[in-house]
Parts: structure tokens; sequence; C-alpha cells
């Protein structure tokens, strides 16, 4: 999938002194919180497709993704690291190319098997869970893992969701390795496989159940985990390998939830979705 330039980058990628590679052309601009590109680059004498990411946002946190796909670098998931380093006091990582496909790109073409999709998603995460290695930093943990807070647009329904996660509120068990930001954007298929995983910015020993709970979550324009049917054969399919507490599930699920729909104040049809959805997973067990 080719995608067309959508802003401006914050750095010539060009400009940067690499050391493993000689950076000939941008070929494509994949949507992405930091200045993400797939290019086309000389490595050894031969040109391959890499992708190369520079630090945007503020919640960037490439030294963590380069270490950890280092200890994971003998799991064929996940990319490989090609070259790491900083310029201008920001870093930037340069990643093999993993071919493969989102699954919002596949769907438009074709939802015939949208149910053995969304189970080998869900086994993949389950998967990710059970590995292990005492030298994994603990994982980032972002405000919006939090309950909301200083969000200026309540309503009554987000009030009341709120209080819920206020009084339900638990303590976290950061045993498990997660990978910070399973999401469909970050995870690929290729002749009904799935290939690779990406972006583990987030990755490190976290709570598990909101590593599930995140990647169920409905966000704009997505047109899948838009009903419990789906939610269930991601859960279906996480549960082929490992187990999970779904009282705890479903606080993290509304918990984040609760942000898009605050963030999304404008949005009324994506809103309402929300609050459908969300009052579906308060009765389901």
């Amino acid at each position: 999938m080719i995608y067309e330039k959508y802003r401006e980058l914050t750095i010539d990628l060009f400009s940067i002194k690499y050391r493993k590679i000689k950076l000939r052309k941008i070929i494509s601009y994949p949507p992405a919180g930091n200045d993400v590109v797939e290019a086309i680059a000389t490595i050894n004498n031969k040109d391959q497709n890499v992708f190369i990411k520079f630090e945007r946002s503020k919640m960037a946190n490439f030294e963590t993704e380069y270490k950890h796909l280092n200890l994971l670098k003998d799991i064929k998931l996940f990319p490989k690291v090609i070259e790491f380093g900083s310029t201008n006091s920001k870093n930037y990582i340069v990643l093999e190319k993993i071919l493969g496909d989102r699954l919002s790109d596949i769907f438009k073409k074709n939802k015939d098997d949208k149910d053995r999709y969304l189970k080998e998603y869900g086994k993949c995460l389950s998967q990710i869970h059970s590995i292990k290695n005492k030298n994994f930093d603990y994982a980032f943990q972002r405000p919006i893992n939090d309950i909301p807070k200083g969000y200026s647009n309540s309503d009554e329904f987000s009030n009341n969701m709120i209080n819920y996660l206020k009084e339900s509120n638990f303590e976290k068990n950061n045993n498990t390795f997660i990978h910070g930001d399973f999401h469909y954007a970050n995870v690929l298929f290729k002749d009904k496989k799935l290939t690779g995983v990406l972006d583990l910015e987030y990755s490190g020993y976290g709570f598990k159940e909101q590593d599930i709970a995140w990647s169920c979550i409905l966000r704009p324009n997505q047109e899948f985990m838009d009903n419990l049917d789906d939610i269930s054969c991601f859960l279906e399919g996480y549960k082929c390998k490992n187990n999970f507490d779904y009282d705890k599930f479903k606080w993290c699920y509304i918990n984040g939830s609760m942000h898009f729909y605050l963030m999304n104040y404008e949005n009324e049809e994506y809103k309402e979705k929300l609050k459908k959805l969300i009052k579906e997973i308060m009765k389901s067990r």
C-alpha cells in the first residue's frame, strides 16, 4: 500500500548522516504519530525497501523500541533493526520492511474472511503476551491509560462512565510482556496470514488486559470492531493461547473508549457508535 504525503516532515531525511544505509528515494508516507516513511535505500551495495522513523511526537520512545526489537530479533514477526541513531537531539530508527497490509486496507476490498482475520489478530497478541525475557523494561504508561481527566467537553454519559471507572478502579499487575500499542494499523497480513507486528515503542512489562482492550477499541472511520461479534472473534482468538480477566478487560475497554469519546467531541456519528458499544460491553459477561 502506497500512502501519499499528507504533511511536511520535521526534518529532511536525506540530511541525516546514516552509517549503514544510503537513502535513495522516499516512496510512501504511512499515517503515524511520528514521521514515518517507506524508502528505497542502498545497504551493502544492494537496494532494498526500508522504513525510517524519526521522532515527531513528544511521546516517542525509540530507545525502548530499539532495545526490545534486539531482544526479539529471533522472532520473525518483528522487523529487524538496520540502524539506530540521533540527529538534532532526536532519535531515528531504520527498520527492514515486512511485506503485508493493514486490516483496514484488506477489509476495504473484501470482508469475506473477516472472522478468520480477527481471530488471528487476537491469537497474535496472545502469543506476544507469552514472550518471556527478564531484560525487558517496564512499558511506558501513557495518559490515555489513566482515567480521563482535564477534558472540558464532558456530558452526562461521559460523567457517568468516568464515575464508574473511578468507583471500580483496581490495581494493575504489570507482569506480562505487552506490545503497548497493538491495534490494526500495527499488524500486517499477506495471503491471509499474519506476517508482522510493528511499532514497539510502548512495549515492555505491563498490564495485559489493557493491551487486549486497546486492540478492540473502535477508532474514527474504522469499519470493523464496531460490533460485539467482531470483538468476540478477537477475544476467541486470544483465548486459543492465553487467558485473561474479562471484568478487567471491560474496565480497560471503557476507559480507553472514553478518551476517544471525549477527544472526538465534534464527531457525533462516531460518539454514538462508541456509546452503543460501551453500553453493550457493560452488559456483557
